[in-house]
């Protein structure tokens, strides 16, 4: 009998001293936030807007950490070798899901590596046509193209709008001649110093140009017409069905991250989605918010990876 009661005390003892660390709420230290852009531009200002929001939930310090580079294969090799604790997490854009179809060999797997933890917002990209070329709709666009194969040149800043482009003379069977650039910015600028003829990007980078003169926006590439541009039509008015390409913005961790966690930090994202105040401040950079689980952003991404893969291997494009 005095073992038995050794045993248990011993046993009670172990216990004692475990509770306050099972007893410990997540989060109780600080958040990185893994932000795969230099700072400025619309995935930092979204992710420092998630970051604000975490942060005034949990009462805890949420640090974005700017780690730009290779399509944001910095950023989402060093969030998935990171402790699987929530303390380390990332937003996520179109470079997430167009990487698998560009390189040969990633440090990760994009559909096993990760943690989906909550969608956050989207936009729609648009077609966009120097005010140097005279192209000033896209039925002229169409004109020229058909007219004079490989005379217009198509600035594309990364592999979404590079495929976005594909996309286009596919459907609209014509040939406009992707040239690639280092940013978004360097792209928008040369289109609208006439050097390049046009290109397909955010809303955001162009509304500076709006009604300047030096830009003309042709297409909303999607099939509802974008609040921000309410004149522009979408390539569906147009007659160019199948065409519906958005940038998009989502939360992921590492794998394994608990599924308490996960359920914590998207309920956080999603209740602050659904107030005026965080919806304003993503419409700054010209994106609606996109509220759903972390299911709904696991089963995009499911469904994105294969489709560009598609799209790119149609198109001929050679991952590097």
């Amino acid at each position: 009998m005095r073992a038995v009661l050794s045993r248990l005390a011993l046993a009670i003892g172990l216990l004692t001293l475990s509770a306050p660390l099972l007893a410990q709420p997540y989060p109780d230290k600080p958040i990185r936030l893994v932000i795969p852009t230099t700072p400025g531009g619309g995935t930092d200002a979204i992710g420092r807007v998630v970051g604000e929001v975490l942060a005034a939930r949990f009462r805890v310090p949420v640090v974005p950490e700017n780690r730009p580079g290779a399509s944001a294969q910095k950023a989402a090799d060093h969030v998935v070798k990171s402790p699987p604790d929530g303390y380390t997490i990332m937003i996520a854009q179109n470079a997430h899901v167009t990487n698998p179809a560009f390189f040969k060999k990633l440090p990760y797997d994009t559909l096993k590596d990760f943690t989906p933890i909550a969608t956050v917002a989207m936009s729609p990209l648009v077609l966009v046509a120097s005010g140097e070329s005279k192209l000033t709709s896209w039925g002229e666009l169409v004109a020229q193209a058909r007219r004079e194969p490989d005379s217009l040149s198509c600035a594309t800043a990364d592999s979404s709008s590079r495929l976005a482009v594909e996309q286009i003379n596919e459907a609209a069977k014509m040939k406009l001649v992707a040239l690639p650039y280092k940013g978004t910015g360097p792209a928008v600028n040369d289109v609208a110093g006439g050097h390049v003829n046009c290109t397909v990007t955010t809303i955001a980078s162009i509304l500076p140009f709006k009604g300047t003169g030096r830009a003309h926006v042709l297409a909303v590439l999607g099939n509802e017409r974008s609040p921000f541009l309410p004149d522009v039509p979408t390539l569906a008015e147009l007659g160019i069905s199948g065409v519906e390409v958005k940038g998009w913005w989502g939360i992921f961790g590492p794998a394994h991250l608990p599924a308490a966690t996960v359920e914590q930090l998207n309920e956080a994202i999603r209740t602050a989605l659904a107030q005026p105040k965080v919806q304003a401040a993503i419409q700054t950079v010209s994106a609606d918010p996109w509220i759903g689980t972390a299911q709904d952003l696991d089963q995009f991404v499911r469904r994105e990876v294969p489709k560009i893969q598609r799209l790119a291997k149609q198109a001929g494009i050679e991952p590097e």
